[in-house]
């Protein structure tokens, strides 16, 4: 059986559309169940959930209270049945051929653990002429070619369209909960720091392109504003991933970061005070690199220091 599993938040006709597809590319001879977990919503969220496991036995909506990406994803996996788990986002359409690909995968390659699949942006709005594709990363992009392949670190499947097999989370475990999307934040790299541990355990990943999804892009998200916002966020959350690994920084090597990245920022504070200043991707002396380099940075230094005051809690009891 594969176990698909959709979380949710306040995303109501985003989720019963992603869903619409997903039924557009399931097949009979595929045995299947469908999750939709609804990470505490506030909208019409259950509505929607309820009204597809009622039409539909094999699908199943299940809330789950405690706020988090990673507190839902781990929830689907405790409930879910099948030998191979997947996780969709519940802001995507899924090609016709996308499970029959996914299944064939999983099916040729019996040593394979984790495959990620193709994600193709979808632009619901005209995109920026300044948005170039050397941008379009911060959306998931999947940029492993157009074969199927073995990848490895750096690359990583992309979240809203990665699966593996049960064992997988036996050997490895949970995904962290103290990384992903909590709410309104841009927390990430929960399932990163997962897959890079698979790696680590040796565990071998595959790109499956014919297992494609097409990931929605709506207006808000293609503002300076919010790329700028979710650099940031990466910032924050490249150093917490590196905080919960195996190699932690101390605290005199985090505070060391933390102005050695504050002085890298003073050297820019011309750069930095055009980025404060600049509100779309047309003006100002500041170009869009540049800024997302400051936002980056801006991030990092604000991690750095959270970390490095969390330090003698966190790292040093019983030491």
């Amino acid at each position: 059986m594969i176990s698909v599993i959709i979380c949710t938040y306040n995303r109501d006709r985003m989720l019963e559309e992603t869903v619409r597809s997903f039924l557009d590319c399931r097949t009979d001879h595929i045995d299947l169940e469908l999750l939709l977990l609804d990470n505490k919503s506030t909208d019409k969220t259950r509505e929607v959930g309820l009204g597809f496991s009622a039409r539909y036995p094999w699908i199943r909506y299940i809330h789950e209270p405690i706020q988090g990406l990673s507190h839902a994803r781990n929830r689907g996996v405790r409930e879910s049945r099948g030998d191979i788990v997947v996780f969709l986002d519940d802001d995507v359409y899924l090609s016709p051929g996308w499970l029959t690909a996914l299944a064939s995968s999983f099916e040729r390659h019996p040593d394979v653990a984790c495959i990620g699949g193709r994600v193709v942006p979808h632009f619901e709005t005209a995109r920026p002429k300044w948005l170039e594709d050397g941008m379009l990363i911060i959306y998931g992009i999947t940029e492993f070619g157009e074969n199927e392949r073995e990848i490895r670190p750096p690359e990583v499947p992309i979240g809203c369209n990665m699966a593996f097999r049960r064992e997988v989370f036996e050997q490895i475990g949970d995904f962290p909960t103290s990384l992903g999307r909590k709410g309104g934040s841009l927390l990430s790299n929960d399932e990163n720091f997962f897959l890079l541990s698979a790696a680590k355990a040796g565990l071998k990943t595959f790109y499956s392109p014919d297992a494609c999804v097409f990931h929605r892009i709506p207006p808000d998200r293609m503002t300076l504003k919010w790329i700028l916002r979710r650099w940031y966020w990466q910032g924050i959350s490249e150093v917490a991933m590196k905080q919960i690994g195996e190699d932690p920084l101390r605290r005199g090597s985090l505070a060391k970061s933390a102005v050695k990245s504050l002085l890298a920022l003073l050297r820019q504070w011309k750069d930095a005070a055009g980025l404060l200043s600049a509100q779309s991707g047309r003006g100002g002396s500041t170009s869009i690199q540049k800024q997302i380099k400051l936002c980056h940075q801006l991030g990092t230094l604000r991690q750095f220091v959270v970390e490095a005051l969390a330090v003698p809690v966190r790292k040093e009891v019983g030491k």
